[in-house]
């Protein structure tokens, strides 16, 4: 038989819920990829007009866009906004990075190959900097680009960067960059939840009439490197798509955290992590390059040709 409790009652079992049936539940929110240790400024994305002396005098410099700084969960909304200003320009992208959050380097990447877009391990430095801060306040002009000539001694793209270096339809770095990656680790967040349910007896059952949460608490949490399966299948679902190797994966897994396993220029081709062997610079100067054309044959023309041979009028010695 079906009932209801009468007001009076109601109260009661009200109040009894929220004592008998409160809930004290570990929530666990999608977890927290990091690859690599906190700290280090935020990733930001500038707009750099090339200012390289080969190309400065007939003012045909190319484009790119800087990426540097730690990869953060915002930095996929800013990435989007500049591409966004940009429209439909195909620019190369010059990283810098030691890492960070890998679930954005991955959303960065797939906006990265969906604008069919390169990538490139460098920097970029601007004359208006000085040398020990290739770039500056003071290079910035009101619309927030610079300029700058790309450059690769020294330059990094470690632990979560190479996912987000993945996403370039061409993928380059110099032997004077480093490009490395280590075991991924995963944050988990434990937070207490207390909940209020009031119901009413239908038939000798419970049925509840409504649910809210009446406070949380922070318990801690806990890092770990162990990926789950459902991790694991989905990084390497996301090398599949990239063009890489499945066995990046392993290289990631079998380095600590506090580690970093350096890829060598050939091992990363093999890897099919690059695509060809050149430096940031030449990607940026191979902007007009054709299907099929390496990197190397369309930066060449960029360089102003040498001068044409003095022509020597013939001489006689002696009468």
């Amino acid at each position: 038989m079906n009932f209801r409790f009468f007001p009076q009652f109601a109260v009661w079992c009200r109040q009894t819920a929220l004592w008998f049936l409160t809930a004290l539940s570990l929530l666990v929110p999608p977890p927290a990829f990091a690859g690599a240790t906190d700290g280090g400024k935020p990733m930001e994305f500038l707009l750099v007009h090339g200012d390289m002396a080969k190309c400065r005098a007939e003012n045909n410099c190319p484009d790119w866009i800087s990426a540097e700084g730690q990869i953060m969960p915002d930095s996929p909304k800013k990435l989007q906004k500049l591409l966004k200003r940009l429209g439909g320009q195909s620019l190369p992208i010059v990283v810098n990075s030691p890492g960070g959050d890998v679930r954005a380097a991955m959303e960065m990447a797939y906006a990265i190959r969906k604008q069919k877009l390169s990538v490139a391990v460098g920097r970029t430095r601007s004359r208006a900097c000085p040398y020990a801060e290739p770039i500056c306040s003071a290079a910035l002009a009101k619309d927030g680009s610079i300029k700058g000539e790309p450059f690769s001694a020294g330059a990094i793209c470690f632990s979560a960067c190479p996912l987000f270096f993945a996403g370039g339809i061409q993928r380059v770095y110099s032997p004077f960059a480093l490009l490395g990656v280590h075991q991924i680790t995963t944050t988990y967040s434990e937070v207490r939840v207390q909940y209020r349910t009031e119901y009413e007896m239908v038939g000798g059952k419970r049925k509840v009439i409504s649910k809210r949460e009446i406070g949380r608490k922070f318990v801690g949490k806990y890092d770990t490197t162990k990926l789950d399966k459902a991790q694991k299948a989905r990084l390497v679902k996301f090398l599949d798509k990239m063009g890489v190797d499945r066995s990046l994966v392993d290289l990631m897994l079998g380095t600590e955290p506090n580690g970093i396993h350096l890829i060598p220029q050939m091992d990363a081709l093999k890897l099919k992590l690059t695509t060809e062997l050149a430096a940031a610079d030449e990607l940026v100067l191979a902007h007009d390059c054709k299907d099929k054309q390496s990197i190397a044959d369309c930066a060449a023309p960029v360089s102003p040709p040498p001068p044409p041979p003095v022509a020597v009028a013939p001489t006689m010695a002696g009468k």
